[in-house]
């Protein structure tokens, strides 16, 4: 009762069913749908967003590429912090289509977890390691590159080669997209972000002269 509360957060998503959340320090980039009858532990970042879509987006590696260029660290874990990694990145402007994936992604990936009774780290663990060759991770692996493609693609970036394999990262072996790929999505990312700033100022400003 002592705790500071969050009564803006509550306030956001109350109605809402369900609501994206990743654990704030991890090393792996794994947001899960959870249900909002409850508290959420400091340690837990909340997205107020509910849609298959959305899911698609956050578990990209676009955004991932993103979230580990921008987060800080904590030892060789990951720390997603919003103000860096979630408003600072610049979403795609129209997510129809990506409800599909961002279904059987999440679907199969929870049949392997309940199937196999292990967590999201184990299963992370196996879909980046080169010698797990079982059916149910190579079909998670993708469907996480029909994901990453399928995201690309409100973009306009689908002239952008991903090359997803199995390449070394500062996170160590990982099933992504190829340096190259890497390198060309955080520039592009990045002068969009540098775009809709500027056309952000320019309606502020647009807006105090009207008025």
């Amino acid at each position: 009762q002592f705790a500071e509360r969050t009564p803006k957060l509550y306030s956001t998503i109350a109605g809402m069913g369900r609501v994206l959340v990743r654990a704030q320090v991890s090393k792996t980039h794994a947001p899960i749908f959870a249900e909002i009858g409850q508290v959420f532990s400091m340690m837990c970042v909340v997205f107020p967003l509910d849609k298959w879509s959305d899911f698609s987006a956050l578990q990209s590696n676009l955004h991932e590429v993103w979230v580990n260029e921008y987060s800080s660290s904590l030892k060789k874990d990951q720390r997603y912090t919003p103000s860096d990694c979630f408003e600072t990145f610049p979403f795609p402007l129209h997510l129809s289509g990506l409800d599909a994936i961002g279904e059987r992604y999440y679907t199969h990936r929870q049949t392997i977890m309940q199937t196999r009774r292990e967590g999201l780290t184990a299963t992370y663990n196996r879909f980046h390691n080169p010698n797990d060759r079982a059916p149910d991770i190579q079909q998670l692996r993708d469907l996480h590159v029909e994901m990453d493609c399928a995201v690309a693609a409100p973009y306009g970036w689908q002239d952008l080669g991903l090359d997803h394999d199995f390449h070394d990262t500062k996170q160590g072996l990982r099933f992504t997209v190829s340096e190259p790929a890497r390198r060309e999505l955080l520039d592009r990312l990045l002068a969009l972000n540098h775009q809709r700033h500027e056309e952000e100022v320019a309606a502020e400003r647009l807006a105090r002269a009207v008025r």
